[in-house]
């Protein structure tokens, strides 16, 4: 017994989130356990060559997840309104990235602007002597503006945006944005008065949003193996009943833990996970020999 029994006569909170399960997943969230994953298309073109197609960009102060308009509309029954669902739609996702010195988003930004439009390197030729009346603008000739005709495999410059939130060793969530565009880019104010930091604010409009478990090469499987669970779905552990100490093969802790081993506390008892590799060094109850 522990937080639910120990804390009074009856503490709801400690039983409704689980405060004394062995993994922790009825928890809310934490706001800064998340990560974002670019996947870029692979025809786009940057001028920074370390950039790769698919990669997480850390450099991030904040990500706003999508909200969802379910289009809901009234109709009206004989003077009672009735409500019919008609389609869903993502709203825009917010991402605030650091404007470092090294121009890593910037260097995104511009190559994004270039893949649609005429980008952020135009000619100042574009700029001076330019005449309305000039037999160039009825034909197009040397006209740098407007969009791009762009081909549909190299549709959307933004394949995928995945959010990542990792609640467990054994996984957590992952929410899927496809063929994203950018609604508007935002920098901050230079302020001589400020000392903070410069940001990017930027708002990513996706045509479809996905709500998925946490991919498997994100887990640790150490880890996840040693909480011995039967899922790697946290929502499905959570419902799941404890299991037995002696089930996964576990034995009471009695003051000696070798090398590799690990603690873990079921219902207010310590037992001893073993380890995969077991050496025989024991490094609590006795100093680092070999017991055999």
């Amino acid at each position: 017994m522990g937080l639910t029994s120990n804390t009074g006569p009856y503490n709801a909170a400690a039983e409704h989130f689980g405060a004394d399960d062995p993994v922790m997943v009825k928890t809310p969230r934490q706001l800064y356990n998340f990560e974002i994953q670019f996947l870029l298309n692979e025809n786009v073109a940057i001028e920074d060559a370390s950039f790769r197609r698919n990669f997480v960009f850390n450099r991030v102060s904040s990500v706003t997840m999508p909200d969802f308009d379910y289009g809901i509309q009234p109709v009206n029954q004989y003077n009672r309104m009735r409500y019919v669902p008609t389609r869903m739609t993502p709203g825009p996702a917010n991402v605030v990235f650091y404007d470092t010195k090294d121009n890593q988003f910037q260097s995104m930004m511009k190559a994004y602007a270039a893949h649609y439009y005429q980008g952020h390197n135009m000619d100042s030729k574009n700029f001076n002597g330019y005449s309305l009346l000039d037999e160039d603008f009825a034909s197009g000739t040397a006209h740098q503006f407007g969009a791009k005709t762009i081909t549909s495999n190299s549709r959307f410059f933004f394949e995928e945006i995945r959010i990542h939130n990792k609640d467990t060793a054994q996984g957590g969530r992952t929410t899927v944005l496809f063929n994203c565009m950018i609604n508007s880019v935002q920098h901050s104010t230079f302020d001589y008065s400020q000392s903070s930091s410069s940001t990017y604010n930027v708002s990513f409009q996706a045509e479809h949003v996905n709500i998925e478990v946490l991919n498997s090469e994100l887990v640790n499987g150490t880890q996840a193996q040693r909480q011995m669970l039967e899922s790697t779905v946290a929502p499905t552990v959570a419902n799941r009943p404890i299991p037995q100490p002696e089930s996964l093969g576990l034995r009471p802790f009695e003051g000696t833990l070798r090398t590799g081993e690990s603690l873990r506390n079921i219902n207010g008892d310590t037992f001893i996970v073993p380890s995969e590799n077991d050496t025989g060094d024991v490094i609590i109850g006795q100093i680092f020999e070999d017991s055999e």
